[in-house]
């Protein structure tokens, strides 16, 4: 019995760590990904707001939300939060290649 026992603990220590490190490799592949910045002009469509806008494109910046909306009044020379439909602003987007993912 003391030898089941013993040959049972080891299998789990040894699925553990087979288990453990499959997933820590698995973690490691997405930090892996390097994000380069980009700028890109956008059109206001109706409803849209510059936090919503935020929010599309804050991704992988490293930055809040909030952050980002003051980075996007400091490149526009903004004062105000306000946008109008048709309007035309740059905004910058972080992705591993070229080419705004942002876009359907």
């Amino acid at each position: 019995m003391k030898k089941y026992l013993i040959a049972l603990v080891m299998i789990v220590m040894i699925m553990s760590c087979f288990f453990g490190k499959t997933l820590v490799m698995a973690n490691e592949d997405e930090d892996d990904a390097v994000y380069n910045r980009y700028y890109t002009t956008i059109e206001v469509e109706k409803g849209d707001t510059l936090w919503s806008v935020a929010k599309t494109y804050y991704h992988h910046s490293g930055m809040s939300v909030r952050e980002y909306v003051y980075e996007l009044k400091l490149i526009n020379g903004m004062v105000s939060d306000e946008l109008r439909a048709g309007d035309m602003i740059s905004v910058e987007y972080y992705a591993e290649t070229p080419g705004n993912p942002y876009i359907k």
